[in-house]
C-alpha cells in the first residue's frame, strides 16, 4: 500500500535555515545542519552532535541518508518527494524561464496547487538534463578540483555501483540533471540510489576525502550530486523517458517581481 494518510502524499522539504514563506502543509520540513524547524524533523535532534556535524562537508546528503533509513524502518512504498525551500520541480512552473531554471518571487508559491508537486502520485516527475558548454568533468573543474571528481568516481566503480565505461562516458558528456535530489520519484528508486551513494561516499571519506577551504570542502556532496544524477537517468531510461515529467527546475528569488 502506498504510504499516504488520507492521500497525503509521501513529501519532505530541506531547508538549512528559517525562510517568510509559507510551504505546502503536506510536506514534511527537514532541517539540515543546525536549522530546527518549528514543525517537522531536524538532523541536530535526530543524530548526535558528531554525527549532525558532518553537515559541514556532507551537505543535504545527510539529510537524505537519515529519510532513507527512515523509509526503510516504516517499510514505505509507492512514491516520494524531495524540494528544498527555494528550488521545486512543478508539474506547472512559475515564474520567468531564465537559463535553465525559471525564477519566481516567493508570493507566487501561493498560486501552485498540491497536485503541481506530485501529479498522479503515479509519473516520475523530474528536473529536465541540462547541456553546458564543455564536458561534466570541465564543467567541475571550473568551481572545484577534478583530482576530488575522479577519485570519487572511481570509488564508485571500486564498489560496484558503475562501470568503467559508464564512468567514462559520463564525466565525458556536457548534459546533466543539475538538482537530482529535487524530484518526485519511486521510494524503490530514492532508497536504492541513496544506499549507492552513501557507500560511495563512506568510501571516498575513509580513502580520498581532501579538506578544501570555504564552501569546496563540500566536494563529497558535488561529487555525489553528479553520480545522482547518472543514476537518476538509469532509472529514468528504465521506466521510460516518455513516461516521466521533466521540467525545468523553479527557483524562488525575492529580486522577481510579484506578478
Amino acid at each position: 500500500m502506498n504510504d499516504k494518510i488520507n492521500d497525503r502524499p509521501l513529501f519532505y522539504c530541506i531547508a538549512h535555515a528559517p525562510f517568510s514563506w509559507q510551504m505546502p502543509d503536506f510536506m514534511t520540513m527537514l532541517g539540515s545542519g543546525d536549522y530546527v524547524p518549528e514543525n517537522g524533523l531536524a538532523m541536530s535532534k535526530l543524530l548526535s552532535p558528531e554525527e549532525a556535524r558532518r553537515n559541514r562537508y556532507l551537505g543535504e546528503y545527510l539529510a537524505l541518508f537519515e529519510v532513507r533509513r527512515q523509509l526503510i524502518a516504516n517499510k514505505s512504498t509507492g512514491f516520494v518527494g524531495f524540494c528544498h525551500y527555494r528550488r521545486f520541480a512543478l508539474t506547472e512552473p512559475i515564474g520567468v524561464l531564465t537559463g535553465f531554471n525559471y525564477h519566481a518571487h516567493p508570493d507566487l508559491l501561493a498560486q501552485v496547487r498540491p497536485e503541481h508537486f506530485y501529479g498522479d502520485m503515479q509519473t516520475p516527475i523530474v528536473p529536465i538534463s541540462v547541456t553546458f558548454a564543455g564536458s561534466i568533468l570541465q564543467q567541475y573543474d571550473a568551481n572545484g578540483t577534478t583530482r576530488d571528481m575522479l577519485m570519487f568516481f572511481g570509488d564508485a566503480v571500486d564498489c560496484g555501483v558503475i562501470t568503467n565505461l559508464e564512468a567514462a562516458n559520463f564525466l565525458s558528456n556536457p548534459s546533466f540533471i543539475t538538482a537530482p535530489t529535487v524530484a518526485y520519484i519511486p521510494v524503490q528508486w530514492f532508497v536504492d540510489i541513496v544506499h549507492d551513494l552513501e557507500l560511495v561516499m563512506s568510501r571516498y571519506f575513509r580513502h580520498h576525502y581532501i579538506h578544501r577551504p570555504g564552501y569546496t570542502d563540500r566536494s563529497m556532496a558535488f561529487c555525489c550530486e553528479r553520480l545522482q544524477a547518472f543514476l537518476l537517468s538509469k532509472r529514468i531510461a528504465e521506466w521510460g523517458p516518455d513516461k516521466v515529467i521533466a521540467r525545468a527546475l523553479v527557483r524562488l528569488d525575492e529580486n522577481y517581481p510579484r506578478t
